[in-house]
């Protein structure tokens, strides 16, 4: 497949699941409101509000992670746009994931359908970048220890979404911490002695 058309149709489909997540806001139904009940009701969305700007951030975050692994690809063959169409439609499902957890913070079920759907996106970009890997559809300048280490980096990133995952189905406000803290630490820019080239953040 063509590399351009294959990075513009992902960069949409980012795009698309980032601008869904604005849908999840929703204020009952009051026949007759007054300005105390409509604050009232503002003020009462504010799990949503974090659930939001943590799925702002987690989709920010894969699409950066998209750009810097596919700036080195030099060749797209049908298995990687079959890993990554999964990506995306797990992606896409990330917006009614918010709108749950932002509507039931309390609840295992929004907690562990969350976490899911993160675990799911991860599962996909790994198995994709395995793919990469073994097809060599890295450009030569990448070198076999940056490839390597972008591996571990996202198997790891995979584990701690699946443990986070897991933790919610007994601690689900603790596992939305958690959520909020993993966005917190890959998005804060820190300084490295080494940066890997395909490796933006690892997630």
């Amino acid at each position: 497949m063509n590399k351009i058309r294959f990075e513009a149709f992902s960069d949409a489909v980012f795009a698309f699941a980032i601008t869904l997540l604005a849908l999840g806001f929703a204020l009952p139904e009051i026949r007759v409101v007054t300005n105390r009940e409509l604050a009232s009701e503002l003020l009462g969305l504010w799990p949503n509000l974090i659930a939001y700007a943590l799925s702002f951030f987690v989709i920010g975050l894969m699409w950066q992670n998209h750009h810097a692994l596919f700036r080195y690809v030099h060749e797209i063959d049908r298995k990687t746009v079959f890993w990554n169409l999964l990506l995306l439609a797990a992606t896409v499902l990330i917006p009614f994931a918010t709108r749950t957890l932002g509507s039931y913070p309390t609840m295992p079920a929004a907690a562990f359908f969350y976490g899911l759907v993160l675990t799911a996106s991860a599962t996909c970009f790994n198995l994709m970048l395995t793919n990469l890997a073994r097809s060599h559809a890295f450009s030569p300048e990448v070198g076999d220890d940056a490839i390597a280490s972008a591996v571990r980096g996202y198997r790891l990133g995979w584990v701690v979404y699946a443990a986070v995952t897991l933790l919610a189905i007994v601690a689900p406000i603790i596992s939305f911490a958690l959520y909020i803290l993993i966005v917190l630490y890959f998005f804060v820019p820190r300084r490295t002695r080494a940066e890997n080239p395909i490796t933006a953040r690892e997630w």
